[in-house]
C-alpha cells in the first residue's frame, strides 16, 4: 500500500483560517483517525487529500509524488461517504464495479473483482438486489465495496457510520477493522465518536481549531493525553478534574487532605483521574478517597458511581456486582501513577519526570 505526508497544510475561506499548519506522515498500512468535535477541520482536511479541494499552502504527498493539483479521478484515492452515495436504479453488482465499468474494465475482470470483494464484505448473496431492498449497514458495505474493488493507494472514509443505529456502527466497526487487518490498506478515517477511533485506529490524530492538539496511539491517547482538552475529549465517563494544591510533600487533592505524593511544580495545577483508576479494593501506595454515594447508573456490566467529597464529586466505574446505593459511605482507591497533572495556565499536561 502507500505512504501519505501531509506538509504544512494551511486552508483559509477569506480571513477565516480552518486548517493552521497540520504536518503528519503516515506510513503503509497505517489507520490514521481524525477525530474532533465539529467544526475543528477534520473534513476539511480529508477534502485536501481527496482533491475535492486544495489546500491554501501546504503540500499533500502520496508515495513521494506531490498531489496539489492533481484531479481527484487521477489520485488514486477512494473515499467512502457518510451518505452512502448509491445509484438506486442499479442491482449491488453494477454499484460496486461501476467504477471499473467507467474506466472501460471487460465484464468478466469486472465481474470477477466485484465477486470477490462480496464475499470479503459478506454481500455476495446481495448482488442482484437493489439498494432500496437493503439494510443501513447492508448499503454501507456497498459504498466500502465500491471503493474496496478499484484497489486504490489510499482509502478515505468521511464519518461512514453516523447514519447507523448503535448496534449497526458496532457491527461495522468490526467489519472495518477485520477488513485492514485481511487487506493490510492505508487508512484515514474522520470521526467524531472517540469509541470508533480507540477501537479502530493504528494512530489517532485529535484535533482542535485546525490543528493537531495530539497524534499518537490509542493507548497513549488515551492514558497519557497531552493537553487539558484531550483528556476531556477521550473517554466516557469523562475524566476527573480536581483542583490541587502545593503542600509540604506534594499536590493536595481538591478539597480532601490526601495527597499526590510528588514536588509540586511551580504552576498552578489540575488533577485529571480517569473513572476506572479509582478502585474499591485497596493496594499498597494507593491514595485513598472516601466519600458518600449521591448516584449511583447501572449500565450492565458496570456500574457508574458518584462520591461526593465534601467540595468536591468525583465518578468511578466499578463492577456492578458491588451492592452499593444512593447514601452509602464508600472508599476508592488511587494509584498516584494514573493521575495526569495539567498546567492551568497552558492547559498541558506535565509530564512525571517534571513533578520529581
Amino acid at each position: 500500500m502507500s505512504t501519505l505526508e501531509l506538509r504544512g497544510i494551511r486552508k483559509s475561506f477569506g480571513t477565516i483560517e480552518t486548517l493552521r499548519g497540520i504536518d503528519l506522515e503516515l506510513g503503509t498500512g497505517e489507520f490514521l483517525v481524525l477525530l474532533g468535535a465539529s467544526g475543528c477541520g477534520k473534513s476539511t482536511l480529508l477534502s485536501m487529500i481527496s482533491g475535492l479541494s486544495e489546500p491554501t499552502s501546504g503540500e499533500v504527498v502520496l508515495d513521494g509524488r506531490a498531489l496539489n493539483g492533481v484531479h481527484p479521478k487521477d489520485r488514486d484515492i477512494a473515499m467512502v461517504f457518510q451518505s452512502y452515495a448509491l445509484y438506486p436504479n442499479l442491482t449491488v453488482a453494477r454499484n460496486i464495479g461501476f467504477g471499473l465499468e467507467m474506466r472501460g474494465i471487460d465484464r468478466p475482470t469486472r465481474e470477477a473483482a466485484v465477486a470477490e470483494v462480496a464475499r470479503m464484505l459478506r454481500i455476495d448473496h446481495l448482488l442482484d438486489r437493489k439498494p432500496g431492498d437493503l439494510s443501513g449497514g447492508q448499503r454501507q458495505r456497498v459504498a466500502i465495496g465500491r471503493a474496496m474493488v478499484r484497489k486504490p493507494r489510499l482509502f478515505l472514509f468521511d464519518e461512514p457510520l453516523s447514519n447507523l443505529d448503535a448496534k449497526l456502527r458496532m457491527e461495522m466497526r468490526s467489519e472495518i477493522k477485520r477488513l485492514h487487518q485481511m487487506l493490510g490498506v492505508t487508512v484515514v478515517y474522520v470521526t467524531h465518536d472517540q469509541i470508533e477511533a480507540m477501537t479502530l485506529a493504528t494512530r489517532i490524530a485529535v484535533m482542535k481549531d485546525g490543528k493537531i492538539e495530539q497524534l499518537g496511539p490509542p493507548e497513549e491517547i488515551y492514558n497519557r493525553p497531552a493537553s487539558r482538552f484531550v483528556a476531556e475529549f477521550m473517554g466516557a465517563p469523562p475524566i476527573n478534574m480536581l483542583p490541587a494544591t502545593a503542600v509540604e510533600g506534594g499536590l493536595r487533592i481538591g478539597a480532601t487532605d490526601r495527597l499526590l505524593p510528588c514536588t509540586p511544580p511551580a504552576a498552578a495545577v489540575t488533577l485529571g483521574i480517569r473513572p476506572e483508576a479509582l478502585r474499591p479494593a485497596p493496594s499498597p501506595g494507593a491514595i485513598t478517597l472516601a466519600g458518600t454515594i449521591d448516584m449511583v447508573e447501572l449500565t450492565g456490566p458496570e456500574q457508574i458511581v458518584t462520591l461526593d467529597l465534601g467540595q468536591d464529586h468525583i465518578v468511578a466505574t466499578l463492577s456492578a456486582d458491588l451492592a452499593l446505593a444512593r447514601g452509602q459511605r464508600l472508599e476508592l482507591h488511587l494509584d498516584p501513577a494514573r493521575v495526569s497533572v495539567f498546567d492551568d495556565a497552558s492547559g498541558l499536561r506535565i509530564s512525571p519526570d517534571r513533578l520529581g
